[in-house]
């Protein structure tokens, strides 16, 4: 199939792939792909040399997010571009559509997609283009809609994510959070079968660790909240964000990053309510990193599944629940469900 022979010849393009998320999506992909050849982008040659000597099967390559092709020649064989560093002028998308190749972009927040729309709209059939800014690029979305099959009518869904204060999330990572919160300083939900916007009192709410404590969140914004809505249908969706102490560091161990969902609905003619809850050692930006390959190696073909065709997705059009969670397992998460 055409992808297929793309990901022979040609080479994935991590763009930012020295920065921090993108040494963990380069070696997660790496491990998991070792025969598919790999191109580090970044604006430090030197960093990103380093990122694909580390790897191996991997060169580095000088872009300018700024520039047509990414400043990169037309003797440069590209199967994907795989966009992990803010690009305001959208370069990389329209590189990727003219080359016919899938785009994958973590960084196109809910409050700003209106030009990565536009740019799909005029070209619908030129490239399948992966909008995947959700938390941690899928796994919390994945979590709530494996808890959501148990339901035949879900009314509420709630998640909850916990960031540890000494989390090494990158300066990118907390540069974009700081970004979307001084664009958007209300955050996006669902209350009663219509979107809002939470501020002030409003946008203050409860997430329950692992460890059971009750910590103080903030409502925030993201990809999850409106592709939970359009999967589930369910009327009421939020989302609480927390940056406090982990479960995992609280018991003496690593700085983990936790997700928290609670659903509430109808089974059986009953009322239903489910907790899950996913804790990933490795921390939040190797959790990112390991979405970003899943969600690559779906619209690649890479996972026994045909490519993409050309169209528009969003991780959870791309893989199954249940194996996107058995992948996050074998990698170490470690996932808790309880039902009443």
């Amino acid at each position: 199939m055409i992808f297929e022979n793309k990901v022979a010849l040609g080479q994935v393009l991590f763009a930012g792939g020295s920065g921090f998320v993108g040494r963990t999506a380069v070696k997660w992909f790496r491990e998991r792909h070792p025969d598919v050849p790999v191109l580090i982008g970044g604006r430090n040659l030197q960093a990103a040399t380093e990122v694909a000597q580390a790897v191996g099967a991997a060169e580095a390559v000088a872009i300018d997010i700024d520039q047509p092709r990414l400043g990169l020649g037309d003797d440069v064989a590209v199967a994907a571009v795989v966009m992990l560093a803010p690009e305001a002028g959208l370069k990389g998308l329209s590189y990727a559509q003219d080359l016919g190749v899938p785009y994958l972009n973590i960084n196109a927040t809910i409050t700003e997609i209106g030009p990565e729309l536009a740019l799909f709209a005029h070209r619908a059939t030129a490239a399948p283009v992966v909008l995947a800014s959700h938390w941690m690029v899928g796994a919390a979305v994945f979590l709530a809609l494996n808890s959501a099959k148990g339901f035949e009518i879900v009314q509420s869904i709630r998640l909850g994510a916990i960031v540890d204060e000494q989390d090494p999330v990158g300066p990118s990572a907390i540069e974009d959070m700081e970004r979307v919160h001084e664009m958007a300083p209300a955050a996006l939900a669902f209350e009663g079968g219509r979107r809002v916007w939470l501020s002030g009192n409003a946008a203050k709410g409860k997430v329950e660790s692992v460890d059971g404590r009750s910590l103080d969140a903030t409502a925030f914004s993201t990809f999850d909240t409106v592709s939970l809505h359009a999967a589930t249908g369910a009327p009421n969706i939020r989302f609480d964000l927390v940056n406090g102490e982990s479960s995992s560091r609280r018991r003496g161990g690593e700085a983990a990053t936790e997700i928290v969902v609670e659903i509430e609905g109808d089974a059986d003619g009953q009322t239903k309510h489910s907790r899950s809850m996913l804790e990933f050692k490795q921390g939040t930006a190797s959790l990112t990193g390991l979405s970003v390959v899943l969600s690559l190696a779906s619209v690649l073909g890479l996972n026994d599944r045909s490519p993409a065709r050309p169209g528009l997705y969003l991780p959870e059009l791309l893989s199954d629940a249940k194996w996107f969670l058995d992948e996050l397992r074998s990698a170490g998460a470690i996932i808790y469900e309880d039902s009443k």
